[in-house]
């Protein structure tokens, strides 16, 4: 494969991922990418990669010398992203069917919790204010790390709280994380891998205590490129 090549051929010629993007003038997050097998060059690109390694584009993408053929690469690229479209649409099915059995989960611990045992629950009054807000909000973007940072305004060790990145359509179905609270600060740390830096996102905070769950958007339109992040919350 095009990425098991890449960072095999990279450390035989001695080259850091910094180093390849600089040659490249790409950010290492990309060089990351592509050896991971997450994202794929175009063929321009690949002919670039290729000249800075001092390899055949042929040796790259592990098939046999292609000749003259000009178009050889490209087609074969081609057939890459297409099973890679093919392997994120059946992530993207899975994280589906995950969301949907957590939803299903979820409601049934909320409904033993509040109806279960005499109906104590709701008779005790909820476990969280109807409103919950956040402040000095920061996101920071270094190597693979994305690291979101922010106070809640309700705090307690043991307070649930999880922060998710998502998308606006269905094909990013979203990753999450649970924050460590420490002193009143929350702070989540994403693998900046797995978003796209020419993706925009929407950050949102679940805060779960005793079944009781409270949403708040941290971001509306959160972006970030060339480790620099940039997010807007709207008002409500």
């Amino acid at each position: 494969m095009l990425n098991e090549n890449l960072a095999k051929v990279r450390k035989e010629r001695g080259l850091t991922q910094e180093a390849l993007a600089g040659k490249l003038h790409v950010v290492r997050q990309t060089i990351s990418k592509w050896e991971k097998g997450t994202a794929v060059p175009d063929a321009d690109t690949l002919c670039r990669i290729a000249e800075a390694l001092e390899v055949s584009v042929s040796a790259l993408l592990g098939g046999p010398e292609q000749g003259d053929r000009a178009d050889a690469p490209a087609e074969t690229l081609a057939k890459i992203q297409e099973q890679l479209a093919a392997r994120n649409r059946r992530a993207a099915a899975v994280w589906k069917v995950l969301f949907l059995i957590s939803l299903v989960v979820n409601g049934i611990l909320v409904g033993r919790i509040c109806f279960g045992s005499g109906g104590s629950g709701s008779a005790s009054g909820p476990a969280l204010p109807e409103k919950i807000e956040v402040s000095s909000v920061s996101f920071q973007c270094g190597g693979e790390e994305l690291v979101c940072t922010f106070v809640p305004s309700v705090g307690k060790e043991d307070i649930t709280y999880s922060v998710t990145i998502s998308g606006y359509d269905s094909s990013f179905p979203g990753v999450t994380a649970v924050s460590e609270y420490e002193n009143g600060l929350c702070r989540a740390v994403f693998d900046a891998g797995e978003l796209s830096e020419y993706g925009e996102y929407r950050v949102v905070l679940c805060a779960e205590y005793q079944g009781d769950v409270r949403n708040v958007t941290i971001a509306d339109v959160f972006d970030f490129q060339d480790n620099v992040c940039r997010w807007e919350k709207w008002e409500s």
